[in-house]
């Protein structure tokens, strides 16, 4: 589970926690009042994290994701640049997001 700080970049620890599991890719998707973090690595997925919805998190979670749609961005992480991939699909009436992590 991913321990948030107050005003984090709640994306940058999910990307981290992610890494961490050794996984290089991972969706964000809502599913019963949570924003469910599923974790890939190849073609099997893990639940590594789970953010209530209507949580500060989750919304900033979110935010993030949605400003990053067909963009990239940047992160540092162990002394190694990796540059986010963030697609937006429907999940059964519902935005999702996969996460793709490479490395610089």
């Amino acid at each position: 589970m991913v321990a948030v700080a107050r005003n984090p970049d709640v994306l940058a620890e999910v990307v981290a926690f992610v890494l961490s599991t050794g996984a290089t890719e991972f969706e964000v998707e809502y599913k019963d009042g949570e924003e469910q973090v599923v974790a890939f690595r190849g073609t099997v997925g893990v639940g590594v994290t789970a953010f209530r919805s209507d949580s500060d998190a989750a919304q900033e979670l979110r935010r993030q994701l949605y400003a990053l749609n067909k963009k990239r961005r940047k992160i540092i992480h162990a002394g190694i640049e990796y540059v986010l991939r963030v697609k937006v699909f429907d999940s059964f009436g519902e935005d999702a997001f996969r996460v793709t992590i490479a490395r610089s």
